[in-house]
């Protein structure tokens, strides 16, 4: 028992860890009041056709389809506390000029310079990680970001639908840029993480004779020539593409089942984050995880059937089925969330995690320059209760099938190592 609290306490003794997870935790928590805005902006202020609504996640995603796996590499080669600094600024500063934008395709471009931007983020996030926690502790670095990421959508969306209906959504932009700012100020302490001579040492040699294209060109191949990533990175692709068919119209489902009410896009988004952060917190108490095939599949399909709950509902139907099926598909994206990190943190190579993260938001981007517009037009075609039923029984099916062929496509685990120095979870 003793063993287990120094444990549990030793990552809160990690300054440096603490400050980066405090940074992360408050932009985080502004960029869900941010989200909130722009879908209440686009639903309910301009009243915006599935098609157009469907465009919001393009916009995020093809930045990160063009560039995500080309800032893998510069972050593993750079001063990473450096380039979050100047990301931050420049988000704060679109994220203010969206304050002013009074259409549609005006806020689309703002966004999609915005994201150009942010494509840095969460690899650079994932490479420190990485580099300032004890092995042994990622997991529960992982989880507490999650549970902070999960939070927020609890929190973010109730208090920015609130102030939405108090006010307008734009005052949510303003509660975004004012904690990048405070995030900024925060990362200004860890500038000394960029010029770490250990990390220097560690990555000098390669960085020198490496060049740019031949370290990205390896990046495939180590994800080419290992099981676990090539299986993990296929598998949660093609369920991501099912989800994300839907995902963008959240709006108009919620906006079908009660139109005199935007504030329940709200309800289901914090409702997501609780179940989210239940699983989580779960999660924590874990040294390990071994079966990434029944934790990624179960996540699917918990996903899965939630959407499926969802695509059974009726107009004025009782909240509580809509929020029971939240808490479902919350359940899924908590386990989703921290089995996937974990995947990349501990299945990439030494020096190699900002890349191997990068490489996989691009391939996600690819996808959200597809599925939502596709989405969006079946929706119009369909109906959007049509759509969710479908979507949710093919996404359930793929978790499915991901527990029932964990041993065939990820393989057993139980190597040496991991019996002597870790605990069993599985």
């Amino acid at each position: 028992m003793e063993d287990q609290t120094v444990e549990k306490m030793a990552i809160w003794k990690n300054r440096t860890y603490v400050m980066l997870f405090s940074s992360y935790a408050i932009s985080t928590f502004g960029s869900f009041f941010d989200m909130l805005a722009v879908m209440l902006l686009f639903s309910y202020v301009w009243q915006s056709e599935p098609w157009m609504i469907a465009l919001i996640p393009v916009v995020y995603a093809i930045p990160y389809a063009l560039f995500s796996q080309f800032a893998g590499v510069l972050i593993d080669r750079s001063k990473k506390i450096r380039i979050m600094l100047l990301a931050d600024l420049l988000t704060a500063l679109f994220t203010f000029a969206l304050i002013f934008i009074s259409s549609p395709w005006g806020m689309l471009g703002i966004i999609l310079l915005r994201s150009s931007i942010n494509v840095v983020h969460f690899p650079a996030q994932q490479a420190l990680v990485r580099q300032v926690v004890h092995p042994d502790l990622i997991l529960k670095a992982i989880t507490l970001n999650g549970t902070v990421n999960q939070l927020s959508k609890v929190i973010g969306p109730f208090l920015g639908a609130s102030i939405a209906t108090a006010f307008s959504p734009r005052m949510s932009f303003i509660v975004y840029v004012a904690a990048l700012l405070v995030s900024v100020c925060i990362l200004l302490f860890l500038r000394h993480v960029d010029t770490d001579e250990a990390t220097i040492t560690l990555e000098g040699e390669r960085t020198e004779s490496d060049s740019f294209w031949k370290t990205w060109r390896e990046g495939w191949v180590i994800i080419l020539h290992s099981k676990v990533l090539v299986t993990s990175f296929s598998f949660s692709l093609i369920a991501f593409m099912s989800i994300q068919l839907v995902d963008a119209q959240f709006a108009v489902l919620t906006r079908e089942l009660y139109s005199d009410n935007p504030s329940v896009l709200g309800w289901l988004l914090s409702t997501v984050g609780v179940g989210a952060i239940g699983i989580i917190i779960y999660l924590n108490q874990l040294k390990n995880i071994r079966k990434y095939g029944w934790f990624l599949g179960s996540s699917i399909l918990f996903i899965g059937a939630g959407v499926f709950i969802m695509g059974m509902l009726w107009p004025g139907v009782s909240y509580w089925w809509l929020i029971g099926a939240s808490l479902i598909i919350g359940v899924g994206t908590g386990i989703f969330s921290v089995v996937f990190s974990y995947i990349l943190q501990m299945e990439s190579p030494d020096g190699k995690v900002g890349q191997m993260s990068g490489m996989y938001n691009s391939l996600n981007g690819i996808i959200l320059l597809v599925a939502p517009i596709t989405g969006g037009f079946l929706v119009q075609l369909f109906g959007v209760f049509t759509i969710f039923q479908v979507i949710g029984m093919i996404t359930a099916l793929i978790g499915l099938f991901g527990i029932v062929m964990q041993n065939v496509l990820w393989g057993r685990r139980d190597t040496e190592k991991s019996s002597k120095e870790e605990r069993d979870i599985v």
